[in-house]
């Protein structure tokens, strides 16, 4: 009994909050005065009666929309907001593939080119601007700014796992990474603290580091497989 109350109780409130939403609504539509036209869609034709433009407030695509037409009555763009909010500019060649899409949700995304095939990613994720080369939904080449200005350059392979870093960290060390199919670095080189070190890994552990230090002494370091230092050679500076 307790639980058919409830319901019926909901139901009498979703009715009486749909008709005083209705009332308001109503209202605010009346007091816009006569020269004010509500509609759900309306039809933009030119001199020949061709149509050319659309706005609507629930499009095919889900949109509230404002849609455009080339003379051949071929869509070729948009500018609307989707079901939940999120802002939508589309543009789209004449054969309707698009080559402009830009949505602001969390952040902004734009894609330029074609986006079945080769195109340019721009945005911004989690605060991080970002520049992407993208083929269809696969993403090669990524371009990124870390929180304290460090560029960072990354390829991929086709099954989306790294192949080359490279990045110049916040102390302006450089650092170029090459890794193996798998996706494992199997070489670093760059700069550490004016020393330059060359770093050769199995995969999973250094194996051979070669090092060249600020005062100009080399050295190569073997490694065995638990990581300690097996043997060293070092250049005789004398």
């Amino acid at each position: 009994m307790r639980q058919g109350w409830l319901v019926g109780a909901m139901l009498a409130a979703s009715l009486i909050g749909g008709a005083v939403s209705n009332v308001l609504l109503t209202a605010r539509l009346g007091a816009q005065g006569a020269g004010v036209v509500t509609a759900s869609q309306v039809n933009i034709v030119d001199g020949s009666g061709r149509l050319r433009a659309v706005l609507s407030g629930d499009d095919e695509r889900g949109l509230a929309s404002l849609a455009f037409y080339g003379p051949d009555g071929v869509f070729r763009g948009l500018v609307g907001v989707d079901a939940d909010g999120h802002p939508v500019l589309r543009f789209n060649d004449p054969d309707g593939a698009t080559r402009l899409l830009a949505t602001v949700r969390e952040e902004a995304v734009v894609a330029a080119g074609d986006e079945r095939a080769r195109h340019v990613l721009m945005g911004s994720q989690a605060g991080t601007p970002f520049v992407g080369l993208a083929d269809g939904r696969r993403v090669p080449l990524q371009l990124t700014l870390g929180d304290q200005g460090q560029p960072r350059v990354n390829l991929f392979n086709r099954r989306g796992r790294p192949g080359i870093g490279m990045v110049v960290g916040a102390d302006d060390a450089p650092f170029l990474s090459v890794f193996d199919p798998a996706g494992s670095q199997r070489l670093a080189l760059g700069t550490v603290q004016g020393s330059t070190v060359v770093n050769l890994t199995d995969g999973a552990r250094p194996r051979l580091v070669l090092g060249v230090a600020e005062n100009g002494r080399a050295t190569v370091d073997f490694y065995d497989e638990a990581g300690g230092i097996e043997r060293q050679v070092a250049a005789d500076t004398r």
